[in-house]
């Protein structure tokens, strides 16, 4: 199935347009719903409710990466800079980071859930922990800062683990200048949003960090314990179709990789019937187990 060629669909564009604008209208109202609330049940409500809806603003975001989201270029470009920035993030960090992903997939770079003889295991599973409780957002908006106050700082002293060296190696130096101006765009459109509606700035602080943990916590179940091939290393989980829907079809993950020019809408056509297809909640389950040894050889590079 890796090696499969298919006829690549054109994007939804009318779709994820009204869904883009749909998911970040609706989450300034929660922000604003929580930052008016009298209780903290209703800051709490909204919370859990914004952390939700904003996982698929990252699936439309993944799709503007790969630039699928919109046929016509500019749109696609537009819209990956608005959902990034919502997200928040530069769109250009956030392309090159993952489209490394895809050539670094399962290797030892990206071997969150694994670990050799020779390894701190203890290490491994601080790490492990730490990002899949909210660090792996955390790192967005902190590499934002990095970027702002002392750009140098990310390719130097500041960046020794091999996985984050290998994401920011792989970004070409002439994106600083444009990663920069994003970063800027972010904290503008934030700090305006804040003053603009009026929103407690601890309470819009407190939405994102439940949607860093929302999001942070699934991002690699999609990935966990599956063949250290750079293609085929992702599960395509089974998820109830509300859950499915709510993720616009991102548990089709080992679809995404092997066809990852297919729009999110058409990937449950490209299921790779050679593979267990395992439950999303069983997979979610088991992932939290943390870091397991090693039992295969890493993958080389992508050829695409």
């Amino acid at each position: 199935m890796s090696g499969a060629s298919v006829d690549i669909p054109t994007p939804p564009g009318r779709l994820n347009v009204a869904l883009a604008l749909g998911i970040i209208s609706g989450g300034v109202a929660l922000q604003w719903v929580a930052s008016h609330a009298e209780g903290w049940l209703g800051v709490l409500g909204a919370g859990v409710a914004f952390s939700f809806l904003f996982l698929p603003l990252y699936s439309l975001l993944h799709e503007a990466e790969h630039r699928v989201f919109h046929a016509h270029p500019a749109v696609n470009e537009g819209f990956g800079v608005l959902l990034a920035a919502f997200f928040p993030g530069p769109f250009s960090f956030l392309r090159a980071c993952h489209l490394g992903h895809h050539r670094r997939n399962r290797s030892d770079a990206e071997m969150f859930d694994l670990y050799y003889p020779g390894d701190d295991v203890r290490r491994k599973r601080l790490t492990f922990y730490a990002l899949y409780l909210g660090g792996f957002w955390l790192l967005v908006p902190l590499a934002m800062a990095v970027v702002l106050v002392a750009p140098g700082a990310l390719r130097g002293r500041l960046v020794k683990d091999p996985s984050a060296v290998a994401m920011v190696e792989g970004i070409p130096e002439s994106f600083m200048r444009r990663i920069r101006l994003e970063c800027i765009g972010v904290v503008l459109l934030h700090v305006g949003l804040v003053l603009a509606l009026d929103l407690s700035p601890g309470r819009y602080l407190l939405l994102y960090a439940l949607y860093g943990l929302n999001w942070s916590a699934q991002q690699y179940v999609t990935h966990a314990h599956s063949p250290r091939h750079v293609l085929d290393g992702a599960h395509n989980l089974r998820a109830h179709p509300l859950y499915e829907s709510l993720l616009l079809h991102f548990n089709w993950h080992l679809a995404h990789h092997q066809h990852p020019r297919v729009p999110w809408l058409y990937l449950p056509r490209h299921d790779d019937t050679t593979r267990e297809r395992p439950g999303y909640l069983t997979a979610f389950v088991r992932f939290w187990r943390g870091p397991r040894p090693v039992v295969a050889d890493a993958p080389g590079e992508a050829r695409r």
